[in-house]
């Protein structure tokens, strides 16, 4: 393969691997955006519905505990959501990288391949690993 054509090869792997960071970088500022502009919890409905059912009785004193385990859970799943955002951004540029020494044969197919393979394995991993199981509260029918 001649310079020029390997040149050009490489800013054009560059090029895509910057337009994919990029993406995915104005995706994440843009949810956070989002979040900010439409919070959740500052709706007025949520007042509205709280004083209902504390008034109609039908959670009782169980009200603040239920709010405080939704919101946990929101917040542990906005976690796991922005550690996989990252993750998959560092992956992104690691392959990248990768690819423009491979290329340019600064490493051998030997180092880069692996790591690689490794790569790719470690994201498998983790989306099948990040699967959440619905659990069965105890006393209730499994139907």
């Amino acid at each position: 393969m001649n310079e020029t054509l390997l040149f050009w090869l490489c800013i054009l792997v560059g090029m895509v691997g910057l337009a994919v960071v990029t993406a995915i970088i104005w995706f994440g500022r843009n949810l956070i955006a989002f979040r900010v502009e439409n919070s959740l919890f500052d709706h007025p409905i949520w007042h509205e519905l709280a004083h209902r059912d504390r008034k109609m009785g039908r959670y009782g004193d169980d009200l603040p505990r239920h709010v405080l385990e939704g919101y946990s859970e929101y917040l542990q799943r906005r976690n796991e959501f922005w550690t996989t955002y990252g993750q998959v951004l560092i992956a992104i540029l690691i392959v990248t990288i990768l690819s423009i020494l491979l290329l340019t044969s600064v490493i051998s197919a030997e180092a880069g391949l692996p790591i690689l393979s490794g790569i790719s394995g470690f994201a498998i991993a983790k989306g099948v690993a990040g699967s959440k199981t619905i659990s069965i509260p105890q006393g209730s029918p499994q139907g």
